[in-house]
């Protein structure tokens, strides 16, 4: 692993561990939990809600992903 990798990844792990990032992730879930399909009211707004669900997804997911892309670059040495 190049060191300007090695420190992306121990910047984001400081990143994860800071309350910041925890009340950032709450808000997240509290949106995934928020949006429902239920409450949209034509084809454009399920649309929308759909994107911004994938977004929120994506971002919650983050930090796995990371954790697991600094796995693999561990292994593939």
């Amino acid at each position: 692993m190049t060191p300007e990798l090695k420190q992306y990844y121990d910047d984001a792990r400081d990143l994860f561990l800071t309350p910041g990032w925890q009340n950032f992730m709450a808000e997240v879930a509290n949106n995934i939990n928020g949006l429902r399909i239920e409450n949209v009211e034509d084809e454009k707004a399920f649309w929308i809600a759909k994107g911004q669900l994938s977004v929120l997804h994506q971002i919650a997911g983050y930090e796995n992903f990371l954790q697991h892309s600094e796995e693999q670059e561990e292994e593939d040495e």
